[in-house]
């Protein structure tokens, strides 16, 4: 695959999991991608194309659900029997 051209880039430091390190490196080989960076470029975009910016109000949704209130139900007396302890 060509490197993914366009916007100007900067560069950041990321240490990355050997089992990932793996993955990356087969895709670069077997030619999906032309360079780590393009490919982590690519993750990046999936990632944030997929996950919206805003997610407050579906936050705020799923804690006022009866799944998101038990689960606070849960952690408020995980925090206060750990406390009794």
């Amino acid at each position: 695959m060509p490197p993914i051209q366009g916007k100007p880039k900067e560069q950041i430091s990321y240490k990355c999991p050997h089992d990932l390190l793996l993955k990356i490196n087969t895709a670069i080989e077997m030619g999906e991608f032309a360079s780590r960076n393009d490919l982590i470029t690519a993750a990046l975009r999936t990632f944030f194309e997929s996950h919206p910016a805003d997610v407050k109000p579906q936050i705020a949704e799923w804690l006022n659900s009866n799944e998101g209130k038990e689960y606070l139900t849960c952690l408020i007396n995980d925090i206060l029997d750990s406390r009794e302890r």
